[in-house]
């Protein structure tokens, strides 16, 4: 099945050519399948998809080390999937 990976990327700078510089980048890498600019410690979240532990080790070195706009990231590895809900509800039905 293979793993799914969160990957936080903190950026070397914030400057936003180094902001945009990164945004273009990961459009061009397939591993990665969801993107988010976030607050707090870290400035964007990626959801990576990777086969085994070796092929996110070789997505760590080769791809995102790289990118010469990351300064720093932290991997999270999904261990089970409790919840995926694609269908959102209006906010006045979760009352």
């Amino acid at each position: 099945q293979g793993l799914i990976v969160f990957c936080n990327i903190r950026l070397k700078q914030h400057d936003r050519n180094i902001g945009h510089t990164f945004v273009d980048d990961i459009h061009n890498i397939d591993e990665i399948v969801e993107c988010y600019n976030v607050s707090g410690d870290y400035d964007f979240l990626l959801k990576v998809h990777a086969r085994d532990m070796k092929h996110y080790q070789d997505f760590v070195f080769n791809k995102l080390g790289s990118l010469t706009s990351i300064g720093n990231t932290h991997s999270t590895f999904v261990m089970a999937e409790v919840k995926n809900t694609y269908g959102v509800q209006p906010f006045e039905n979760m009352v």
